[in-house]
Parts: structure tokens; C-alpha cells; sequence
């Protein structure tokens, strides 16, 4: 089945800002009246992506992206359960975003952490093996029944992040499955490898002096995925004219 691979970076791409994908962040001119704020801390939630429609996302309709927010406060809130509780996803249309649109006040105090902005530059496109229907079939223990060989390009390190495809399942919840019927769009791995050099990551994030943002060579981890989760965006309508995107985070 098709995948797309992003390749992250921590500069701003060429093309346009509100048709961009990138991690953490701020929405590009978000109305701060729709901005999700948690249920549990009643804390506005921190933008953790923002997907852009093509190819790589087949089912964001054009014109539109998706934006992905979790709760990040130091409340802990249940933020990797896919309830709209604590984690929210908006499809917005691209011509709602407004460069004057402003914050709301959690994030203009500081209350809302914001991560470090990284960018996707290119996608690049692979395979993962699957046929589409084997995809939506993969659940934690099913893929072990996969052939040796499929389940090594299911499960390689460099496509933990990536939209499209199968699932990588990890194995310590605490995070439920989606129920059925459910279509991955994008799985984000705590490690983000970018294509930049370690002095040119050191250097965009050096004004970040955030305990929480963790830099490794060419790598980073600044988001709250229980020290080493995965992120998965579902849509749970897959037969629906428009997704129905749901945030789950497992380890």
C-alpha cells in the first residue's frame, strides 16, 4: 500500500505557509473561538500538527488541512484516548485561516505550551507491501502473522512516521484501537528525524531552553508521548465524504 514519508526539516519551506504540514507550532491564523480547549484542565490545547491536503493525504479535501491539538499541561491530563477530551482534530478550510486572527489568552500567557515549529519540506513515497484491505486489517497482535519480509517494511525504523499504510503497532497501550471501521491517515513517532545537519538543529531550537524539548544529533522529541509513544490519526468515517479524524497516542 502507498505510503508517504515525510522529510522533516527545521526550515521554513518555499511553498505556502497555510498549505504547509509541519509539527507543533501555531495554526496559521486560527480563530481563537475554534481553537479546542481540554476537558479535563480546561487549558487551550497545544498544537501538536498541521496536515496538508495531496496526495500523501488523500482524504483531507482540497483546500483544507487538519489540524491535530493534545493537552500538554503538567495536569497529565488523559491526552492519548481517542474521546475528544483531551486531544482534538479540526478540518479546516485553508481560506478560514487568518494571519490577524490572534491567540487565545492560555497561549498569549503561556499557560498553553507550544512546541518547536518543524517543517515538511518534501514527502517522499514508498510501499509498505500491504494491500489496502490487509492495511485496515493490521491490529497489535495480526502483525505477527504478516510474512517475515512484509512485516520488516511495516515495522522499519524510518517509516514510524508517515502517512498512509498500516499501522505500527506498539505494544504497552494505554491507548484502546479505534473501532472498526477506521483508515490511518498519519502516525508520528516521539523521535522526529530531520534531514538538517545536528549544528543546524542546535541552532534553530537554541532559543529553546524548554526541559521538555530533547535534541539528539539530527533528531528531536518535544511532545508529550508518555517518554516513548507513537501518535496515530485516524479516520473513523473512512466511507464518509469527509474524514472524522481521531487522536491516539500509545507506547
Amino acid at each position: 500500500m502507498e505510503i508517504w514519508v515525510p522529510q522533516w526539516t527545521v526550515r521554513q519551506p518555499e511553498h505556502p505557509v497555510a498549505g504547509s504540514t509541519w509539527f507543533g507550532g501555531l495554526p496559521a491564523g486560527l480563530d481563537p473561538a475554534a481553537w479546542p480547549v481540554c476537558g479535563q484542565c480546561d487549558t487551550a490545547l497545544t498544537p501538536l500538527l498541521q496536515l496538508s491536503a495531496g496526495p500523501w493525504l488523500r482524504r483531507i479535501p482540497a483546500g483544507h488541512v487538519l489540524l491535530v491539538f493534545k493537552c500538554e499541561s503538567d495536569d497529565v491530563c488523559e491526552f492519548w484516548d481517542p474521546d475528544d477530551v483531551a486531544n482534538r482534530c479540526l478540518l479546516v478550510p485553508v481560506t478560514e485561516l487568518s494571519s490577524g486572527a490572534g491567540v487565545p489568552d492560555d497561549v498569549a500567557t503561556g499557560k498553553t505550551r507550544i512546541l518547536p515549529r518543524l517543517w515538511v519540506g518534501e514527502w517522499q513515497r514508498g510501499d509498505d507491501g500491504l494491500t489496502p484491505e490487509q492495511a485496515v486489517q493490521v491490529d497489535r497482535d495480526e502483525v505477527w502473522n504478516l510474512p517475515d519480509d512484509t512485516r520488516a517494511i511495516v515495522e522499519a525504523a524510518e517509516t514510524y512516521t508517515k502517512a498512509g499504510g498500516a499501522p505500527v503497532w506498539t505494544g504497552n497501550g494505554p491507548a484502546p484501537e479505534p473501532a472498526r471501521p477506521r483508515q490511518l491517515l498519519f502516525q508520528l513517532d516521539n523521535w522526529i528525524t530531520t534531514v538538517d545537519s545536528a549544528d543546524d538543529v542546535a541552532t534553530a531550537l537554541a532559543d529553546r531552553p524548554d526541559r521538555s524539548v530533547h535534541v539528539r544529533d539530527s533528531t528531536v522529541s518535544a511532545a508529550n508521548f508518555m517518554s516513548d509513544g507513537v501518535a496515530y490519526v485516524f479516520d473513523v468515517a473512512p466511507d464518509a465524504p469527509v474524514p472524522d479524524a481521531k487522536l491516539v497516542i500509545s507506547r
